[in-house]
């Protein structure tokens, strides 16, 4: 009976002491816990008042939470808040592990700081004694009154943000807490205001909160309204987005992607992410005046990021892409009180390519436009590029613009490992047809032919016009078979007589039995190796060079009528100048031969007068066949018949 009632005893003990922690509010504990805070977190904490309430799920209540800065530190204390509640399971605790359920804080402020080298003062001291740290679990959030002030010397970060609860709305999502932000990051202000549920899901719950933002980054504007989970866990995000800015290049270094310097953009779209990937799909917006549409994937990597898209877009103005190779707007050039003189302009894109960002992401990018728009007599329908990046290395396989009826292909590769970049280019000209290369120009239209080029250069630079003042390998260009325009011919070849008779008697056209020019390029100098425009009425042949460097130009153009004329004042023609100012000449000492002997021979007889201006015609055809075989690659993208075949 005696050991009955002691067990009984015991039990009735033990039962009161359950129920007595249960009902009791634990506020004796205020010091104890006082005491081994100030021990864990290595600097002195205080406490007003604490009660807790003992349950599976046991709840804690802090009142007048004070956590003292770092010595030397200011302000004095880090942390301070009017109240704390924290929701915390038992069981856990037996497995090291911190199960939060809920951090609630209540009226409060904080003071986060991290110099230069990356000393904060969030960081707690390392115990020798202590053991691994507790695998720790935040599953949700709640702030009401709260300041933040947050300092990073490291990312050149400062920001402020208040949290607030507040009532939810009638309709629509049931926001419960505003957060306003503002601050500096690299010197760009940021800021705006934030809007999520009055509890923020952190983990485990599988019930995204409603989330919306309005920001601005500089002159960039964000909006974004959705849901977001799993804040530190995989962060789950499924909002609309939709970002405005003056040009994509001010995005870098807020997000890591080397975007290009471009005219304003609007872009709309769903982006979702899950763990270290973001998606963006149906996306629509406008680059300038460039529609863009498509897909994007965005994926975090340890070594560096990966972007790939697919982009559409109706219609393509160039003057938006422009910037993307160094091409300036010209606008602010035109407007300008002292515009350079035409002699001192440069037209080569003089921008230099950033390094630092060819080798900052990896990206794998394509872009097709079905209609292009470009300043100037370009003659481009429509536009496809293939763009990897890759360490360092940037391939456009292909780039491709559809032009004149035909195409312009280009296989380009740009490696900037290295401090000045390395490129290797090939670009070729297939079937553009003469009548569509040169829409204004009317003598043109009537003209007949496919033209066909091959391009081939290396060389090293970091901008277009440093490429080109430095590239070493072969141009080559053929035209074969159709027509031209006969009163052009005579234009070139000085020949008054015939060109009267067209102007009287109409235009007509002369069989264009082939043209050829090829090119060798050293150090950024073109030399003319054979430069040839054969026709039934008229051979001319050319010479010069053409210097990248300094864009100017140095060529000339010899005439050789085949058949016979009056009136024919047959001359070379010079082109000089630059290439925003070509000047045409006209060699004047074999113009004024012939206009010396005729003026000599006008005093003895007015029609004796003629007989230097009478043309016999010592052209003589090109030997066209041979002439196409030594550029297979040009005349072959011209359509020319293989050698052994018949030309047109």
């Amino acid at each position: 009976m005696r050991i009955t009632k002691l067990l009984a005893a015991v039990a009735g003990l033990i039962v009161l002491l359950v129920v007595a922690a249960l009902l009791t509010d634990w506020r004796f504990l205020r010091g104890p816990v006082e005491r081994l805070a100030t021990e864990r977190l290595g600097r002195p904490v205080a406490l007003d008042d604490f009660r807790m309430r003992l349950r599976p799920v046991t709840r804690i209540r802090l009142h007048g939470l004070q956590v003292a800065n770092l010595p030397q530190a200011q302000p004095a204390q880090m942390i301070e808040a009017e109240t704390v509640e924290v929701h915390i399971r038992l069981l856990p605790l037996l497995k090291r592990a911190i199960v939060l359920d809920l951090l609630s804080v209540d009226g409060g402020q904080a003071h986060l700081a991290r110099d230069a080298s990356g000393a904060n003062n969030w960081t707690l001291p390392q115990k020798e004694d202590s053991g691994p740290p507790p695998d720790v679990a935040l599953r949700a959030l709640s702030f009401n009154r709260l300041v933040v002030d947050y300092d990073d010397r490291a990312l050149g970060v400062t920001a402020h943000l208040r949290a607030d609860s507040e009532a939810p709305p009638a309709s629509g999502p049931a926001y419960g807490m505003k957060l306003d932000f503002n601050g500096k990051y690299h010197g760009g202000a940021f800021g705006g205001v934030a809007r999520t549920g009055g509890i923020m899901t952190l983990r485990d719950s599988g019930t995204p909160f409603p989330f919306f933002i309005d920001a601005k980054g500089g002159p960039t504007r964000i909006r974004a309204e959705g849901q977001v989970g799993d804040l530190f866990g995989d962060a789950q995000v499924d909002v609309a987005l939709d970002i405005a800015g003056p040009t994509l290049s001010t995005l870098y270094p807020y997000i890591n992607l080397p975007l290009p310097t471009t005219p304003p953009y609007r872009i709309k779209g769903r982006l979702k992410r899950a763990g270290t990937t973001f998606d963006l799909t149906g996306m629509q917006g406008s680059i300038g005046t460039t529609d863009i549409a498509g897909d994007a994937h965005y994926e975090m990597r340890p070594d560096k990021p990966l972007l790939r898209a697919k982009l559409k877009s109706r219609v393509l103005d160039m003057k938006d892409l422009g910037p993307l190779i160094g091409v300036r707007d010209e606008a602010p050039a035109r407007e300008a009180a002292k515009a350079p003189a035409a002699a001192d302009r440069r037209v080569l894109p003089d921008a230099e390519f950033r390094l630092e960002r060819l080798n900052a992401i990896d990206a794998d990018v394509a872009l097709d436009a079905g209609d292009v728009r470009v300043r100037g007599p370009w003659a481009f329908d429509d536009f496809s590029a293939h763009l990897i990046l890759k360490d360092g290395v940037l391939k456009l396989a292909p780039l491709n613009f559809g032009y004149a009826g035909g195409d312009l292909r280009s296989d380009i590769t740009l490696d900037a490992r290295q401090s000045v970049i390395r490129t290797d280019a090939r670009i070729a000209v297939r079937r553009a047809r003469l009548n569509r290369l040169f829409p204004d120009v009317e003598l043109m239209k009537k003209s007949e032919g496919t033209l066909g080029a091959d391009v081939k250069l290396k060389t090293t630079g970091n901008s277009v016009r440093a490429m080109l003042a430095h590239a070493d390998g072969t141009l080559g260009l053929a035209v074969t078979g159709g027509e031209i325009s006969n009163l052009l011919v005579e234009a070139i070849g000085l020949d008054a007589g015939q060109a009267l008779g067209f102007l009287i008697g109409g235009d007509k056209t002369t069989r264009l039995r082939c043209a050829v020019s090829t090119f060798a390029v050293k150090d950024g100098v073109a030399t003319a190796q054979g430069l040839v425009i054969d026709t039934d009425d008229t051979r001319i042949d050319g010479s010069g060079t053409i210097d990248f460097g300094s864009e100017r130009l140095n060529l000339r153009f010899e005439p050789q009528p085949k058949d016979k004329s009056i009136l024919a004042a047959r001359s070379p023609i010079d082109i000089g100048g630059t290439l925003a100012d070509p000047d045409f000449k006209i060699d004047k000492a074999a113009l004024f031969t012939r206009a010396g002997a005729s003026i000599a021979l006008g005093f003895i007889n007015p029609l004796a007068a003629l007989i230097p201006l009478i043309e016999t015609g010592p052209g003589t055809d090109a030997d066209c066949q041979g002439l196409l075989s030594n550029l297979r690659d040009a005349s072959r993208n011209a359509g020319a018949p293989a050698k052994g075949g018949k030309s047109r």
